[in-house]
Protein backbone atom coordinates (compact mmCIF):
# COMPACT_ATOMS: atom_id res chain seq x y z
CA UNK A 1 0.00 0.00 0.00
CA UNK A 2 3.01 2.09 0.66
CA UNK A 3 4.51 1.68 -2.04
CA UNK A 4 1.75 2.18 -4.27
CA UNK A 5 0.88 5.76 -2.74
CA UNK A 6 5.00 6.64 -3.16
CA UNK A 7 4.45 5.84 -6.59
CA UNK A 8 1.25 8.12 -7.59
CA UNK A 9 2.61 10.73 -5.24
CA UNK A 10 5.64 10.78 -7.40
CA UNK A 11 3.77 10.34 -10.45
CA UNK A 12 1.47 13.60 -9.34
CA UNK A 13 4.40 15.69 -8.73
CA UNK A 14 6.14 14.46 -12.21
CA UNK A 15 2.85 15.37 -13.61
CA UNK A 16 2.95 19.40 -12.20
CA UNK A 17 6.56 19.53 -13.11
CA UNK A 18 5.90 19.14 -16.67
CA UNK A 19 2.56 21.42 -16.90
CA UNK A 20 4.12 24.24 -14.70
CA UNK A 21 7.37 23.45 -17.87
CA UNK A 22 5.14 23.76 -20.74
CA UNK A 23 3.28 26.86 -19.39
CA UNK A 24 4.56 29.77 -21.83
CA UNK A 25 6.41 32.15 -19.44
CA UNK A 26 4.66 35.75 -18.84
CA UNK A 27 6.68 38.44 -19.93
CA UNK A 28 7.92 41.43 -17.07
CA UNK A 29 7.22 45.03 -17.98
CA UNK A 30 6.75 48.82 -17.72
CA UNK A 31 3.91 50.25 -17.88
CA UNK A 32 1.92 53.49 -17.68
CA UNK A 33 -1.10 54.36 -15.32
CA UNK A 34 -3.43 56.82 -15.45
CA UNK A 35 -7.46 57.64 -15.16
CA UNK A 36 -9.94 59.01 -12.71
CA UNK A 37 -9.38 59.27 -9.09
CA UNK A 38 -12.53 60.10 -6.67
CA UNK A 39 -11.56 61.16 -3.53
CA UNK A 40 -13.42 60.39 -0.32
CA UNK A 41 -12.74 61.87 3.17
CA UNK A 42 -13.97 59.95 6.55
CA UNK A 43 -14.46 62.29 9.61
CA UNK A 44 -13.79 61.05 12.86
CA UNK A 45 -15.14 63.29 15.54
CA UNK A 46 -12.88 62.76 18.45
CA UNK A 47 -14.16 65.40 20.66
CA UNK A 48 -17.59 64.41 22.49
CA UNK A 49 -19.22 67.62 23.71
CA UNK A 50 -23.21 68.44 25.37
CA UNK A 51 -24.24 69.71 22.52
CA UNK A 52 -23.09 68.16 19.22
CA UNK A 53 -21.01 70.04 16.35
CA UNK A 54 -19.91 68.60 13.36
CA UNK A 55 -17.96 68.95 10.11
CA UNK A 56 -20.11 70.45 7.74
CA UNK A 57 -20.27 70.48 3.80
CA UNK A 58 -17.36 68.07 3.53
CA UNK A 59 -18.19 66.16 -0.04
CA UNK A 60 -15.63 63.69 -2.51
CA UNK A 61 -13.90 65.30 -5.21
CA UNK A 62 -13.23 64.38 -8.51
CA UNK A 63 -9.82 64.42 -9.52
CA UNK A 64 -7.45 62.44 -11.29
CA UNK A 65 -4.46 60.26 -10.84
CA UNK A 66 -1.19 59.09 -12.78
CA UNK A 67 2.08 57.04 -12.22
CA UNK A 68 4.71 54.36 -13.66
CA UNK A 69 4.91 50.93 -12.79
CA UNK A 70 7.14 47.94 -13.17
CA UNK A 71 5.12 44.67 -13.01
CA UNK A 72 7.66 41.05 -12.62
CA UNK A 73 6.10 37.88 -12.70
CA UNK A 74 7.66 35.27 -9.87
CA UNK A 75 5.37 32.14 -11.01
CA UNK A 76 2.69 31.76 -13.70
CA UNK A 77 0.16 32.84 -11.44
CA UNK A 78 1.93 34.58 -8.90
CA UNK A 79 3.50 38.47 -9.91
CA UNK A 80 4.68 41.51 -7.74
CA UNK A 81 4.06 45.00 -9.05
CA UNK A 82 6.15 48.07 -7.51
CA UNK A 83 4.13 51.60 -8.60
CA UNK A 84 5.55 55.47 -8.79
CA UNK A 85 2.18 57.51 -8.38
CA UNK A 86 1.21 61.01 -8.81
CA UNK A 87 -2.21 61.52 -6.75
CA UNK A 88 -4.70 64.30 -6.38
CA UNK A 89 -7.17 64.14 -3.29
CA UNK A 90 -8.73 66.35 -0.93
CA UNK A 91 -12.33 67.63 -0.33
CA UNK A 92 -15.22 69.98 -2.25
CA UNK A 93 -17.07 71.93 0.46
CA UNK A 94 -20.74 72.86 0.23
CA UNK A 95 -22.71 74.92 2.13
CA UNK A 96 -25.86 73.79 3.38
CA UNK A 97 -27.39 74.43 0.40
CA UNK A 98 -25.67 71.72 -1.36
CA UNK A 99 -23.44 74.60 -3.77
CA UNK A 100 -20.21 74.47 -4.08
CA UNK A 101 -18.00 76.97 -1.71
CA UNK A 102 -15.08 75.86 -1.89
CA UNK A 103 -12.39 73.28 -2.88
CA UNK A 104 -8.83 72.05 -1.08
CA UNK A 105 -6.46 69.96 -3.73
CA UNK A 106 -3.92 67.55 -1.78
CA UNK A 107 -1.40 66.77 -4.00
CA UNK A 108 0.59 63.81 -3.24
CA UNK A 109 3.51 61.24 -4.65
CA UNK A 110 4.35 57.71 -3.66
CA UNK A 111 5.18 54.54 -3.94
CA UNK A 112 3.06 50.91 -4.14
CA UNK A 113 4.37 47.67 -3.85
CA UNK A 114 2.06 45.14 -4.33
CA UNK A 115 1.72 41.22 -4.61
CA UNK A 116 -1.14 39.24 -6.61
CA UNK A 117 -2.31 36.56 -8.61
CA UNK A 118 -2.65 36.05 -12.29
CA UNK A 119 -5.27 33.38 -12.81
CA UNK A 120 -5.91 33.84 -16.71
CA UNK A 121 -3.52 35.90 -18.74
CA UNK A 122 -3.87 39.58 -18.74
CA UNK A 123 -6.26 39.45 -15.60
CA UNK A 124 -4.43 40.49 -12.77
CA UNK A 125 -5.71 41.03 -8.82
CA UNK A 126 -2.94 42.62 -6.24
CA UNK A 127 -2.87 43.93 -2.82
CA UNK A 128 0.07 46.09 -0.99
CA UNK A 129 0.52 48.99 1.20
CA UNK A 130 1.07 52.15 0.26
CA UNK A 131 3.19 55.53 1.13
CA UNK A 132 2.40 58.88 0.15
CA UNK A 133 4.23 61.79 0.92
CA UNK A 134 2.43 65.34 0.61
CA UNK A 135 3.69 67.65 -1.61
CA UNK A 136 1.43 70.68 -1.08
CA UNK A 137 -2.35 71.69 -1.63
CA UNK A 138 -4.23 74.09 -4.03
CA UNK A 139 -6.55 75.91 -2.26
CA UNK A 140 -10.12 77.77 -4.25
CA UNK A 141 -12.16 80.02 -1.51
CA UNK A 142 -13.47 77.88 1.55
CA UNK A 143 -10.99 75.17 3.09
CA UNK A 144 -9.86 73.76 6.41
CA UNK A 145 -6.63 75.17 6.76
CA UNK A 146 -3.13 73.81 5.30
CA UNK A 147 -1.90 71.42 8.49
CA UNK A 148 -1.33 68.45 7.04
CA UNK A 149 0.41 64.89 7.68
CA UNK A 150 3.53 64.97 5.87
CA UNK A 151 3.36 61.13 5.49
CA UNK A 152 0.17 59.09 4.45
CA UNK A 153 0.31 55.38 5.09
CA UNK A 154 -2.50 52.41 3.43
CA UNK A 155 -3.33 49.31 1.98
CA UNK A 156 -4.72 49.32 -1.67
CA UNK A 157 -5.94 46.96 -3.97
CA UNK A 158 -5.81 46.56 -8.01
CA UNK A 159 -8.27 44.80 -10.39
CA UNK A 160 -6.84 44.78 -13.88
CA UNK A 161 -6.90 43.17 -17.40
CA UNK A 162 -4.93 43.60 -20.43
CA UNK A 163 -5.14 42.77 -23.27
CA UNK A 164 -1.89 43.52 -25.74
CA UNK A 165 0.09 46.38 -24.77
CA UNK A 166 -3.63 48.11 -23.26
CA UNK A 167 -5.58 47.50 -20.17
CA UNK A 168 -7.95 48.46 -18.10
CA UNK A 169 -7.80 48.63 -14.19
CA UNK A 170 -10.00 49.96 -11.06
CA UNK A 171 -7.95 50.63 -7.77
CA UNK A 172 -9.00 50.91 -4.12
CA UNK A 173 -6.99 52.38 -1.78
CA UNK A 174 -7.78 53.34 2.46
CA UNK A 175 -5.49 55.50 4.00
CA UNK A 176 -4.45 54.01 7.45
CA UNK A 177 -3.61 57.66 9.44
CA UNK A 178 -5.21 60.54 9.01
CA UNK A 179 -3.81 63.84 7.16
CA UNK A 180 -5.55 66.79 9.39
CA UNK A 181 -7.07 67.41 12.03
CA UNK A 182 -9.71 70.30 12.60
CA UNK A 183 -11.22 71.78 15.46
CA UNK A 184 -14.41 73.82 15.07
CA UNK A 185 -16.54 75.36 18.12
CA UNK A 186 -13.85 73.23 20.41
CA UNK A 187 -14.83 69.70 18.85
CA UNK A 188 -11.64 68.50 17.12
CA UNK A 189 -12.24 66.17 13.83
CA UNK A 190 -9.96 64.26 12.29
CA UNK A 191 -10.05 63.82 8.35
CA UNK A 192 -8.71 60.64 6.66
CA UNK A 193 -8.67 59.73 3.01
CA UNK A 194 -9.97 57.23 0.82
CA UNK A 195 -9.72 56.92 -3.00
CA UNK A 196 -11.07 54.92 -5.95
CA UNK A 197 -9.64 54.79 -8.81
CA UNK A 198 -10.83 53.86 -12.82
CA UNK A 199 -8.22 54.44 -15.31
CA UNK A 200 -6.75 52.99 -18.11
CA UNK A 201 -2.77 51.17 -18.37
CA UNK A 202 -0.30 51.17 -20.93
CA UNK A 203 2.35 49.08 -21.40
CA UNK A 204 4.50 51.14 -24.98
CA UNK A 205 6.99 48.01 -25.09
CA UNK A 206 4.82 45.45 -26.23
CA UNK A 207 3.28 48.03 -28.67
CA UNK A 208 6.40 48.36 -30.23
CA UNK A 209 6.95 44.57 -30.57
CA UNK A 210 3.74 44.18 -32.31
CA UNK A 211 4.59 46.74 -34.28
CA UNK A 212 7.52 45.12 -35.85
Amino acid sequence: MKTVYCKTLALLILTVSISCAQTPAKENYFGIRAGYLKSLTDVNNITKLPYEIRLGGIAPLNSFYGGVFYHHNVAPWLAYRVELNYQQKGIELQDQNGSVVGHQRLHYAGVTPLIGITPLNGLNLFVGPEANGYLGQSVERANYGSNTTPIELGISSRLSYRYKWIGLELGYSQALNDYKSVDVGGAQSNLRNRTWQVGLLLVPTMLKTQNK
